[in-house]
């Protein structure tokens, strides 16, 4: 499967016709059997949420803007990476237009606070807001204003600056969804120190050797909580929903997040990039997660999402049927559902992560993981989630399996596009 460069512009050319909005932002979700956004209505006697009284005869406006921060981030790095790799103007202008579109978002969302980025619902103003938004888009712009005029470039700077801000006048503690939160402190060290690289001001880098005079900062790998495999299975093991099947059946059900390979990553990537203090930290958390995150990967381009662990064995083996084993979620129902699914958006947001990594370990394989993914994750797999053999998914939950998404759609050209600038326009040939 060596037609990447035609894969390429396919996938671009479905953002293009169907996940660009009016504004030039990406959109995050499409119904894969219109490949338009899902239309009112559409989730109505669905299997959604657990908040009582909570309305969501909008949940097609949510699946449509939940995360239009980060694939709008996303898309905005791979354009100046394709422009890095061809000089292509094309790549340039689209690159500047979802570059216009992140600076409307920026700028209507002020209306509520300064430095405030929400997710636009609808395509209008939300209360809602979340760390991760701010982290694609910050990776966006960053890359953009290597080639940005000097007017864009201080508007990008501004922007960081303000965003940055935002976070630390609260502490890094903001509702989700209504409910108090303290997001992860380990995801900020980047926010300060990108912000003190862009405008030189003091009190950004006093706020990151503040944030790494945190324990839980250096001790914490972001977006992926566990250092080892290890980990993973004494976490596993601490969930009470689990704890009767874990009883019944002498095994223990995991999952890892490849995703959050890549969210961790860019969590950290500012640090590695501008030199930051304790780089051999960074390098070390950058490793784990990755080497963590790697075995999730299948033979079809998927990663797998659950799996279980032989108590006695050690043996793991990848679920294949619906199980009747509870997840807690005090938010959406739909996490809770157990079964054989994989997932086409986080092996390319993994390919991703792995393109960039590779430049800091040059020694180690991680390309041709890479490869593999993209070779492999074909346009039908850009799935959110995959019911693997159509029986998976109850009728309430059938739209689980039918989500396009933007996510994996902008990963797989930032995967593919930085591949090429870096190491060379048929670097997939060696693989």
């Amino acid at each position: 499967m060596n037609d990447l460069p035609k894969r390429e512009s396919d996938i671009e050319n479905d953002i293009e016709a169907a996940l660009v909005d009016e504004h030039g932002l990406v959109r995050s979700a499409l119904n894969m059997d219109t490949m338009k956004p899902f239309s009112p209505g559409y989730f109505k006697g669905m299997n959604i949420h657990d908040y009582p009284g909570r309305n969501w005869e909008n949940f097609s406006e949510y699946m449509e803007y939940e995360n239009v921060g980060m694939c709008s981030g996303a898309y905005l790095a791979a354009m100046i990476w394709k422009y890095r790799a061809t000089k292509n103007p094309d790549a340039l202008e689209k690159a500047f237009r979802t570059f216009k579109g992140i600076k409307w978002l920026f700028d209507a969302s002020q209306e509520i606070d300064e430095g405030y980025y929400c997710k636009c619902y609808g395509g209008k103003m939300s209360e809602q807001i979340s760390s991760d938004q701010y982290i694609y888009t910050f990776a966006g712009l960053d890359e953009f204003m290597d080639f940005a005029a000097h007017h864009e470039r201080s508007q990008c700077a501004g922007m960081i600056d303000k965003m940055v801000r935002f976070w630390m006048r609260r502490n890094y503690s903001y509702p989700y969804f209504g409910k108090p939160l303290d997001w992860p402190i380990e995801r900020f060290p980047a926010f300060a120190w990108l912000a003190y690289q862009h405008t030189g001001k003091k009190e950004f880098y006093d706020e990151f050797m503040r944030l790494c005079s945190i324990p839980e900062t250096m001790e914490k790998i972001p977006f992926v909580g566990c250092s080892s495999f290890e980990d993973v299975l004494k976490k596993a093991g601490e969930r009470e929903p689990w704890f009767e099947f874990e009883k019944n059946s002498g095994r223990r059900l995991i999952s890892l997040n490849p995703e959050g390979t890549e969210s961790g990553f860019l969590s950290l990537e500012a640090l590695l990039e501008y030199n930051a203090p304790h780089r051999k930290i960074w390098l070390e958390k950058t490793w784990k997660m990755f080497d963590l995150n790697r075995r999730w990967m299948t033979d079809d381009g998927y990663s797998m999402y659950w799996c279980l662990y032989n108590m006695k064995t050690g043996e793991i083996t990848e679920v294949r049927e619906v199980l009747n084993c509870p997840q807690q979620s005090d938010r959406w129902k739909f996490f809770g559902f157990v079964g054989w699914i994989r997932s086409g958006m986080r092996s390319a947001m993994f390919a991703r992560a792995g393109v960039a990594i590779q430049a800091y370990f040059p020694g180690a394989p991680i390309l041709e993981t890479t490869a593999h993914i993209l070779k492999n994750l074909t346009r039908d797999k850009l799935r959110w989630l995959a019911d693997m053999d159509g029986k998976q998914f109850p009728p309430d939950l059938k739209w689980m399996g039918n989500v396009y998404s933007g996510d994996a759609a902008t990963h797989w050209l930032w995967a593919y596009w930085e591949a090429c600038a870096r190491y060379g326009t048929r670097w997939h040939e060696r693989f």
